[in-house]
């Protein structure tokens, strides 16, 4: 039987990248988002080395015809949709009275309202083939806490809500939909994001988090892939952090030790 069809956004780099690549080795058939061509490219030339199948597409998740042209490879590619990642996002660290109204409402678009469009556009094609399917949202533990650019956080913080609501309509039609919360992940948006405190991020996460590193890509595409995999077939509207225990706060004798 030839594997499952899924579409993830955000997929030219970062968590994206190492998801397609981690879901090929499992036999999926790809259809990747991202704004960036020639790093699509690159993924989908070494998802191919693996024989997996793969199709891309690039575009701004801005766009709101891109879920339907997405959806519609896929059927066009493999003539179905199994699953869907909604990966893309963008951030900067800003103060909130440092940020403008139009870079506010740009990032709510980009990390929010475009996921609730994708998420549309997959699941009217799930229902369509009436034999379910899995969706998997990548929010952060920025929800929790605002992050460093209260637009981003807010609008993870939407990504979670939405995962709850959707996961409550969708599960009547066999639609599974979950979401993780990525704590300090190793990747291009947090590098140049912190290009000039990288090094002292990485001091600070030794001492502040219980496995004492930074996230690796890897890390979050292994629960990702197992939230698409028939071993989660009983998990819906979970909000899963993938953290490394950062946001775990220390005892109060560690604290007195000046740990």
């Amino acid at each position: 039987m030839a594997g499952p069809v899924t579409l993830v956004t955000g997929a030219s780099g970062g968590i994206g990248g190492a998801l397609a690549m981690m879901l090929a080795g499992q036999g999926h058939r790809l259809v990747l988002s991202g704004l960036d061509q020639a790093g699509l490219d690159a993924v989908a030339g070494a998802v191919s080395a693996r024989a997996a199948e793969v199709a891309t597409i690039a575009g701004d998740v801005r766009d709101h015809e891109l879920p339907k042209v997405c959806v519609d490879l896929a059927v066009q590619r493999f003539g179905r949709l199994d699953n869907l990642v909604t990966g893309a996002g963008a951030s900067r660290p800003v103060p909130m009275v440092e940020m403008e109204d139009d870079e506010w409402d740009k990032l709510v678009d980009i990390n929010l309202s475009a996921v609730f469009r994708m998420s549309k556009a997959a699941s009217r094609q799930m229902i369509a083939q009436a034999e379910g399917g899995a969706i998997v949202h990548i929010s952060s533990i920025a929800h929790a806490n605002g992050g460093a650019n209260l637009a981003y956080g807010s609008a993870k913080g939407g990504v979670a809500t939405l995962t709850y609501g959707m996961a409550q309509q969708l599960g009547w039609h066999g639609i599974r939909v979950n979401a993780v919360a990525p704590g300090i992940i190793d990747t291009p948006m947090v590098r140049n994001g912190f290009a000039q405190q990288f090094n002292a991020l990485v001091e600070g996460a030794a001492v502040r988090t219980p496995l004492g590193r930074l996230g690796k890509p890897e890390d979050v595409a292994a629960v990702i892939a197992f939230l698409l995999s028939p071993g989660a077939a009983f998990v819906t509207g979970a909000l899963i952090p993938i953290t490394g225990g950062i946001e775990i706060l220390q005892p109060i004798s560690a604290i007195a030790k000046g740990a």
